[in-house]
């Protein structure tokens, strides 16, 4: 089915119980069903209905029995204008399984997941029976031994002015803070009649400008250090708690055994009961049989034959309802990128060994280049170059390299 507009209110396909071929002229939507299934949805709701008609051995009239609704979050399968596709597989074992595009989303047992129950209690409460009056279900209760100390007052306000605060010189309690403006005029076209009387509006007290405030003069509210509320006892367990009360049990005489209630009218025409407040809803391909393979293969050959999203455009598509997994693809995706690139960068210190800078930290001591500037400064100076200092120098450089030698091997 193809929700193309997303406002689908109800499409169920109901199959439809008629004795005779003289009935199918008169097919209705009065018509007896025995089975109702499809989608639902309405505001925010989205459901996937399961109905049965079930005949009661006592009576003979037919009951509606619902099947649970899934705790799955259905909404995608309604609001994505995509066809999906929804499977309803019914055992002789009674049990049931509700697939949507070849995803179980609910299953359970005739016997135990319908609303109401297909089987009536074997017992039900007595209903004129009722609670004796001295019956005491309540678990904790005031304790009595205990009274309201004498000073106690119940009557201390909340809070109280604050007593430290005292009103500034400056306050004129006789000006009002905001008054008529004197330059204001009435619209012209003000009629006292149709308007009512014209009121100038109000702007700030020029005489309190320098005033610390005009008006009555109010201290704050602080919380009163008195304050000690409606005094109640403690609570104590109940001495004479004798539990909730229920009423006693009584033979159920509406009670009957059906123990296979997947044996239900049969089936002779397959019906649609479809509710949408616009068009844009296409169907097809209503397959009803008894073999679980033959269903299998049909629904290879049709719905299988689709092309189905792949896993990149599923996961993009996740995005539109959850945001945040965008965060989740940059650190997945990144952070092996980076800790990759971390470590194959090419470092000098460890670069090819055709290059002038390659040396490891374990080679012997190598002679200075010959382009070392320490090595052929000439002191003009102070006369030609001195040899033994020269060679001191490279004592001790030499030295210095087999000092380190010995700190990296230990």
């Amino acid at each position: 089915m193809l929700i193309r507009q997303g406002v689908l209110i109800a499409f169920c396909f109901c199959l439809t119980v008629i004795v005779g071929r003289e009935e199918q002229s008169q097919f209705n939507d009065a018509t007896p069903y025995t089975i109702m299934f499809g989608p639902d949805k309405c505001g925010n709701i989205y459901k996937v209905h399961f109905i049965i008609r079930h005949r009661n051995p006592l009576t003979g009239m037919y009951e509606e029995k619902h099947a649970r609704q899934p705790d799955t979050d259905l909404s995608d399968y309604f609001t994505d204008h995509n066809p999906h596709l929804y499977t309803l597989n019914l055992y002789p074992d009674n049990t049931f399984e509700i697939l949507i595009d070849q995803t179980l989303i609910n299953n359970g047992s005739l016997l135990e997941d319908m609303d109401p129950p297909v089987m009536p209690p074997r017992e039900i409460e007595d209903p004129e029976d009722t609670k004796p009056f001295n019956w005491d279900d309540r678990r904790r209760i005031p304790d009595p031994t205990v009274t309201k100390p004498d000073d106690w007052d119940e009557e201390a306000p909340r809070l109280i002015p604050d007593p430290t605060v005292f009103k500034p010189a400056s306050w004129i309690e006789d000006q009002e803070p905001f008054i008529p403006d004197p330059e204001a005029q009435a619209p012209h076209d003000w009629s006292e009649e149709m308007d009512g009387e014209w009121e100038a509006p109000l702007i700030a007290n020029p005489a309190c400008s320098h005033a610390a405030g005009c008006g009555p003069w109010k201290p704050p509210m602080v919380p009163n250090p008195a304050y000690k509320g409606k005094w109640k006892p403690p609570m104590i367990d109940n001495p004479n708690y004798q539990g909730k009360w229920q009423p006693r049990m009584i033979p159920n005489h509406a009670y009957f055994e059906d123990t296979q209630p997947f044996r239900m009218s049969p089936v002779s025409a397959v019906g649609f009961e479809l509710w949408s407040l616009t068009g844009d809803v296409l169907f097809d391909n209503i397959l009803l049989c008894d073999d679980l393979m033959i269903a299998r293969r049909w629904t290879e050959d049709t719905w299988g034959q689709r092309q189905r999203p792949g896993i990149v455009e599923r996961l993009l598509f996740a995005t539109g309802k959850r945001p945040w997994l965008w965060g989740v693809y940059v650190f997945t995706v990144g952070l092996p990128i980076i800790l990759f690139i971390s470590f194959m960068w090419p470092d000098k210190r460890f670069g090819p060994s055709d290059q002038d800078y390659y040396y490891k930290k374990i080679d012997e001591p190598q002679p200075d280049s010959p382009q070392d500037p320490e090595v052929n400064t000439s002191f003009t100076d102070n006369g030609p170059s001195n040899s033994t200092s020269l060679r001191k120098r490279e004592a001790n450089k030499a030295q210095k390299k087999s000092d380190l030698e010995l700190k990296v091997f230990k």
